[in-house]
């Protein structure tokens, strides 16, 4: 664990590396039939193999940039604390990834939106819940893939077209 802030008249320098595209794919189940009870949750971070080398390797080449780039190899002297060592080798950045990695994203996808042939699909292309009358589902959660980007924009387009559909079912938007 990192203290939480430098000595004084020191600075630190923060470099966050993003994985876009996990291939790692959690579960969400629920806990008993109590509609009350909490999900059962499990992301399964890092669970895969790819998705920590290509992390760690990102990790690598951000180090380098900032170690021996040409706006701050002059300024940044190395880790910190520094007690610490940066890693060596790509099985350093692996175990650095899995030590310190943590998560920004918005997690999506739990709510398939499919076809009917699909037997992962938990909404149709109108956002209904299957086989539950009068219940749709309208967030990131219906998207079969996550896009490599922050899900505010398609959170808020998802939003307005089942608002419209919601419309027209009632007859009021053609």
């Amino acid at each position: 664990e990192l203290p939480p802030c430098p000595v004084k008249g020191e600075a630190a320098i923060v470099l966050i590396t993003f994985l876009c595209g996990s291939q790692s794919r959690g579960t969400v189940r629920l806990s008993s039939n109590n509609p009350t009870s909490k999900p059962i949750i499990d992301h399964v971070y890092l669970e895969n193999d790819l998705d920590v080398a290509v992390l760690a390797e990102g990790c690598r080449i951000g180090h380098e940039v900032m170690m021996k780039g040409r706006g701050t190899k002059d300024i940044i002297v190395g880790p910190w604390p520094r007690t610490r060592a940066d890693p060596k080798d790509l099985a350093g950045w692996k175990e650095h990834v899995r030590a310190f990695a943590n998560t920004c994203y918005h997690p999506g996808g739990t709510c398939k939106m499919a076809p009917d042939t699909d037997p992962m699909g938990v909404v149709d292309h109108r956002l209904r819940v299957r086989n539950i009358e009068s219940l749709r589902v309208a967030d990131v959660s219906i998207m079969p893939l996550i896009n490599n980007g922050h899900t505010q924009a398609p959170a808020y387009a998802i939003g307005e077209k089942v608002a419209h559909m919601i419309l027209q079912d009632a007859g009021l938007a053609s």
